[in-house]
């Protein structure tokens, strides 16, 4: 009888159309004269950290707003780079900058 055992190393998913996934197209950095661009706002849109997710990171926006703005943004830019935009900012706003093994 065969396991199911979670292997350490992830195997990479082989997508039939074999494109790469896109790119990030969102900004974190802090601009100097406080304009949002439409990166930033995505930024903010895809993070669910704003939401508060735990004393460390308290609710900036109520959840029902951070779901709608989400849904929003996955409907107008595509599932896939609505995910890439988040593991991207969580990855830089917790500081666990993994490196993406499609690099």
């Amino acid at each position: 009888m065969e396991e199911n055992v979670m292997s350490p190393t992830p195997k990479k998913f082989k997508r039939p159309d074999q494109k790469p996934l896109p790119k990030p197209n969102v900004d974190l950095t802090a601009s100097e004269d406080g304009q949002m661009t439409a990166e930033k706002v995505r930024a903010m849109f895809c993070n669910p950290l704003y939401a508060g997710i735990s004393a460390n990171f308290p609710k900036l926006v109520d959840d029902e707003t951070w779901i709608r703005a989400a849904a929003q943004a996955i409907r107008e830019h595509g599932s896939e780079q609505w995910l890439v935009n988040m593991l991207y900012v969580l990855r830089e706003s917790l500081g666990t900058k993994t490196p993406n093994a499609d690099e």
